[in-house]
């Protein structure tokens, strides 16, 4: 099951105006071939809005191998192919099921509608505008007003200039097929929301709140995917090379996930829980490790692994918890289990 979602606005997919920069040129073929891996990853699910293609079409965008030609020649762009790009926006525009399909949302009737920042001037057209502009409040609806809000969904935008896009409009009328939405604002009272938005990849992981998706993940793909946005985070604070696929080796142990439940797993301690996974990964704060010995003594070895050789280590999350994991000869960490209470020194093998 995806821990993430992202909604991909068609104007991102245009082809950028003649009279543009080479920097515009090449942020564009790099931005769709960014958002191409998102497309094959489990743990994030990728829409567009069902009026996509025909918003492209009527504003004179689409098809737009003429344009990519064009725009390829004019700017000597030789790294990638035409082909290449055309395949993945022809893919984005295929792809099923769309926006309104997956949330059940399907029309909005509203008016005065502002978004602050304003991000309805960047449309190159006004079919990309009247779609994105449906999309934002439709969004912002979702986010506000689910009795379990849809928080962590992305608006991708060909720029975003801020993290938050505050909405603001009239709605008189909303057609859905929800069960779980709230009565909203009725005019002439006004409705408020906000929507997460961003333009790169960077930017999206920004976005994510990965103890909330530790909180929710069922599987494996979860906790991983919670256990990457940390690491990425990290990096991108501490200024190291930032390369989604490149993680330090390790591995869940069969039984971690059921140690998450067997306690009261909050956001503050999911937060603590990741960085000490994360230090363990990036071996930073090592005083705050120990051995699990064989025996309650302290002149006790450090308990070993006898399949396979590994070495059992403790690393404190607060005065309560502790993660316990396998320290391989391979060097890969196998996170195996998070010890409560503080007298709990097992740990799966």
């Amino acid at each position: 099951m995806a821990s993430a979602s992202v909604t991909i606005d068609a104007g991102v997919l245009a082809v950028p105006l003649e009279d543009g920069t080479a920097e515009d040129a090449y942020r564009y073929v790099d931005t769709i071939l960014d958002w191409s891996r998102l497309l094959d990853e489990p743990w994030v699910a990728v829409y567009m809005s069902e009026r996509a293609s025909e918003a492209l079409i009527e504003d004179g965008l689409y098809p737009l191998r003429e344009q990519l030609t064009q725009l390829f020649t004019n700017n000597g762009i030789d790294r990638y192919t035409v082909n290449d790009v055309a395949t993945v926006v022809n893919r984005l525009l295929q792809r099923t099921p769309t926006f309104e399909t997956y949330f059940r949302v399907r029309e909005v009737l509203d008016e005065n509608l502002t978004t602050e920042p304003d991000i309805l001037q960047l449309c190159s057209g006004s079919r990309l505008k009247s779609d994105l502009a449906r999309c934002v409040v439709l969004i912002a609806i979702l986010r506000q007003h689910c009795q379990e809000p849809i928080q962590d969904h992305s608006l991708i935008l060909r720029r975003a200039p801020d993290r938050i896009i505050r909405v603001r409009a009239l709605i008189h009328e909303l057609e859905h097929q929800r069960d779980d939405l709230r009565s909203l604002p009725t005019p002439p009272e006004y409705f408020e929301g906000g929507v997460l938005v961003c333009d790169d990849f960077r930017g999206f992981v920004e976005c994510l709140d990965e103890a909330a998706i530790l909180r929710k993940s069922n599987d494996d793909i979860g906790v991983e995917t919670a256990m990457r946005i940390a690491v990425y985070k990290y990096r991108l604070e501490s200024g190291a090379p930032l390369e989604w696929d490149d993680v330090p080796n390790y591995r869940i142990g069969r039984a971690f996930r059921s140690s998450l439940q067997q306690i009261n797993l909050t956001q503050q301690l999911a937060s603590k829980l990741l960085r000490a996974i994360v230090e363990t990964l990036e071996q930073t704060n090592m005083a705050a490790t120990h051995w699990l010995r064989t025996g309650p003594g302290g002149d006790d070895p450090q308990l070993v692994r006898e399949k396979d050789g590994a070495k059992a280590w403790r690393r404190d999350i607060d005065r309560e918890h502790h993660l316990h994991y396998w320290a391989c000869d391979n060097g890969i960490v196998e996170i195996a289990s998070v010890s409560f209470p503080h007298d709990d020194f097992t740990i799966p093998k």
